[in-house]
């Protein structure tokens, strides 16, 4: 078994902790089938939904920049994605104004490719949200485990994202892990899905203790190697974060958000010039310890 952590807690893969990923790499082009397995697992985790040669592309466009801003380690090639040793940051981030940086990028996220997937998935014409949210994480780097609704859920409720390392991205590096069947869980649905990190001072992560998510919401949890054009596609209400960074090289992803055309849209991350988040972080957060003990979770 391999080891892996989420921050100080370590997981073996392959434990009853820790398993891989369900593909539904051989339902994708059957759109009620994947309706079925995402309403079942709460996610989709699709090999290849992406051209490989344009997610390289793509990488290519972002470990340029990253050269250029004097992020990466000058003596090794910059395709490796090393990071420089005297770069202490979390995470560059790849959002905002930044993203003109990256054509292959943009067409990956909003091109015909993948447009035309929701299109099928969603039997309606297909919205992506402006604001896209891109992330080179750094060594020792993790996420801690949130639901995507605290953070846009002034829409729909039939809102899917879309995570995809731009690159390979084994256990190692640090790719998303996800709690199965959480977006079922009723009382997590009611409670801490129902937050909204600008409106709410609380804090925003559920945990960062993957046993504590097991012990309460459930288990085992589940993750995945990886590879340039794979992708994991979930809801609104699913609990996830990611694995710890463990290398020397940065883990770049790129999630981004899709729904129907004809659905309530959350008007921050719309617009030539979306808002994003306008009050969060908060200065004096109520502890999360205190508000779950409050909700009995």
């Amino acid at each position: 078994m391999r080891s892996v952590s989420v921050g100080d807690h370590e997981l073996e893969l392959g434990s009853d902790a820790l398993v891989e990923l369900r593909e539904s790499t051989d339902i994708r082009d059957d759109p009620a089938a994947l309706r079925e397995r995402l309403a079942e697992d709460g996610y989709l985790f699709i090999r290849g939904l992406h051209d490989p040669d344009r997610v390289r592309d793509a990488r290519a466009d972002v470990l340029e920049h990253m050269a250029e801003e004097g992020l990466l380690d000058p003596d090794a090639p910059v395709a490796e994605g090393v990071i420089h040793p005297e770069y202490f940051g979390d995470a560059f981030d790849m959002s905002a104004a930044s993203w003109t940086h990256y054509p292959n990028l943009t067409e990956l996220v909003e091109g015909d490719e993948i447009m035309s997937f929701f299109d099928r998935f969603l039997d309606a014409p297909p919205l992506a949200l402006d604001r896209k949210l891109g992330r080179a994480k750094a060594t020792g780097r993790f996420t801690g485990f949130h639901v995507d609704r605290i953070f846009m859920g002034r829409g729909t409720d039939q809102l899917y994202t879309v995570w995809r390392p731009i690159g390979d991205c084994p256990v190692e590096m640090g790719p998303l892990l996800v709690c199965p069947g959480s977006h079922r869980h009723d009382r997590l649905r009611e409670t801490y899905g129902q937050l909204d990190v600008d409106r709410d001072a609380v804090e925003a992560m559920f945990s960062e203790d993957p046993h504590d998510v097991i012990e309460t919401i459930g288990g085992p949890l589940a993750t995945a190697d990886f590879e340039a054009g794979d992708a994991l596609i979930f809801g609104q209400y699913l609990l996830h974060g990611s694995l710890t960074n463990q290398t020397d090289r940065f883990r770049i992803s790129v999630d981004t958000r899709y729904q129907s055309v004809e659905d309530p849209v959350d008007g921050r991350w719309v617009g030539t010039d979306p808002i994003g988040h306008y009050e969060w972080p908060h200065d004096d957060p109520t502890p999360m310890a205190e508000q779950r003990a409050e909700w009995g979770l």
